[in-house]
């Protein structure tokens, strides 16, 4: 599941899938909505939280990333 925190109390699911580098995979999937190259190397992935424990919130990310998500023609969010 990915997902976007626009504040730190709210969640947006972005999209639900497997994370398993196939074609169904929904980092494939938030990657062709941000229309970015698939990166050669490994990912990394940074903490989930803050020091106090918290989201890494930002609003305006969230809703950026829930628009490139939902403007994809249907059948790429099927297929994904």
């Amino acid at each position: 599941m990915l997902t976007a925190w626009p504040a730190p109390d709210r969640i947006v699911i972005l999209a639900v899938g497997p994370h398993d580098r196939s074609a169904a995979d929904v980092y494939a999937l938030l990657l062709d909505a941000l229309t970015v190259e698939v990166p050669a190397d490994e990912r990394t992935k940074p903490p989930c939280c803050d020091q106090l424990g918290q989201p890494p919130a930002d609003a305006g990310l969230a809703e950026a990333l829930a628009a490139a998500v939902s403007a994809l023609p249907p059948r790429a969010r099927r297929r994904r």
